[in-house]
């Protein structure tokens, strides 16, 4: 989508300096300029307020003298602005931008795998309703908090870190975009905005620099129903170890003792497998499979089939609370084969029809659905669900679009079948259709 990258300047701690030095693809010096700031580009400049860090790849020669120094966060009480580590990590592009990134571990997914190898706290900023957090202490007590964090003089856990809130107090309860505006507002007047020369500078009104906003492509997720951006944010799930089941899955393939139609499909399951990440199985919905898991006041954890069961291993009278989760739609789809058939009952069904021949569904979820019914029934009990898996095509629009009603690319075949009848209807599909592939219909 359309978006902004907006650079801002990070003032070096106690006004220190250090020559910046920018050199061309030949290694000719281009620029040299004594600076006491250093330069970052966000296309989310809310997030500024969690920065935990900034961070430069090792080889980028122009950060090389201020590597291990702290730096000031631009935004909020002048008095208790927080200072952070400018740090080394090989995420960052040295081509991109200014080759610093500014790291919110807790707002990013990418931030997130950089904070975890530097050890930098994970400041929460936003709510589930995309406010920023109005809960916690006084600003000007957390960011203290935070100070002696980065200053290396406090240890951190994660839940001291989850209970802090970063946010000023003036933005906070605000919507994230509002916060935006005026974070972008704040530090534009103060003059930590990046200024570049103006291209309309000599007509009526217009000033010589302006701020330096790019407008350019970003990728910005969104929500299949609401439409609205999709936040990233640190929340407790739970999640299943798959590196600790996925090995028996991709044997299973592997030796032949499953066989996936089309060829083509094998490639695509090895792919996902042995890419797999941990797999988040909790969802924070009011309808599903709950998660068998009880809390006593203390925090600790009772996973038990029963409530029952669960008292029985908390000890009489002891309080418990049970997880509102709910599972993920594919973890219980991916015990179907054993459990629609009464396990862990050894019933007459499941000896009959369990491990079954052949499984026919669409190639779009080979990995959602076959792949962990491969793990979880190998993982369960030891056995493949099924010796063949038959990946019939899918039929979608003109430009090979999964039809939906939200997008409005839906061709309804019943109106199909007034206009040109059943036997129309039924030769194409059967004319145009692949194994595992794609049927484009247009009308």
């Amino acid at each position: 989508v359309a978006g902004h990258m907006w650079h801002f300047k990070y003032p070096l701690a106690g006004g220190e300096t250090y020559t910046y030095v920018e050199k061309d693809a030949d290694g000719n010096v281009i620029l040299t300029e004594e600076r006491d700031y250093i330069s970052i580009a966000t296309t989310r400049p809310e997030t500024m307020l969690g920065d935990g860090a900034v961070a430069v790849h090792p080889s980028d020669e122009r950060y090389a003298p201020i590597i291990g120094k702290l730096c000031e966060i631009p935004v909020g009480p002048k008095e208790h602005r927080r200072l952070i580590p400018i740090i080394t990590d090989e995420y960052p592009d040295p081509n991109f931008g200014s080759g610093a990134v500014k790291i919110t571990g807790a707002h990013d997914f990418n931030d997130y795998q950089v904070a975890k190898r530097g050890g930098i706290p994970m400041y929460a900023l936003m709510d589930t309703r995309g406010a920023m957090r109005s809960d916690g202490k006084p600003y000007a007590e957390e960011a203290a908090v935070a100070q002696r964090i980065a200053n290396g003089e406090l240890e951190f856990e994660e839940n001291m870190i989850a209970a802090m809130n970063l946010v000023p107090d003036e933005y906070r309860g605000l919507d994230r975009a509002e916060a935006r505006k005026l974070v972008v507002d704040a530090i534009t007047a103060e003059g930590n905005a990046v200024m570049i020369a103006n291209p309309k500078a000599g007509e009526e009104g217009e000033p010589d620099l302006i701020p330096y906003v790019e407008n350019k492509p970003i990728m910005q997720p969104f929500g299949d129903r609401s439409k609205v951006v999709i936040e990233p944010m640190l929340t407790d799930q739970w999640f299943v170890d798959t590196a600790k089941i996925v090995g028996p899955a991709l044997d299973a393939v592997w030796d032949g003792r499953v066989k996936i139609i089309p060829e083509s499909g094998e490639k695509t399951y090895y792919h996902w497998l042995e890419n797999i990440e941990p797999w988040c199985i909790s969802r924070q919905l009011w309808w599903g499979h709950q998660v068998p898991v009880w809390f006593d006041a203390d925090g600790n954890q009772y996973c038990a089939a029963s409530e029952a069961e669960a008292q029985a291993l908390a000890g009489e009278g002891v309080a418990l609370e049970r997880d509102p989760d709910v599972l993920d739609t594919w973890f219980s789809s991916g015990l179907w084969p054993i459990g629609t058939l009464g396990w862990p009952e050894q019933t007459p069904e499941l000896g009959k029809y369990f491990p079954t021949s052949t499984l026919i569904t669409g190639q779009d979820i080979l990995f959602f659905w076959v792949a962990r019914m491969m793990m979880m029934q190998l993982a369960v009990v030891d056995e493949i669900p099924f010796d063949t898996v038959y990946l019939h095509g899918l039929v979608r629009d003109a430009k090979g679009k999964k039809m939906s009603k939200s997008t409005g690319n839906v061709i309804d075949p019943l109106d199909i079948i007034n206009e040109y009848g059943a036997d129309a209807l039924r030769f194409t599909n059967a004319a145009m259709a692949s194994i595992g592939g794609v049927l484009k219909l247009d009308m």
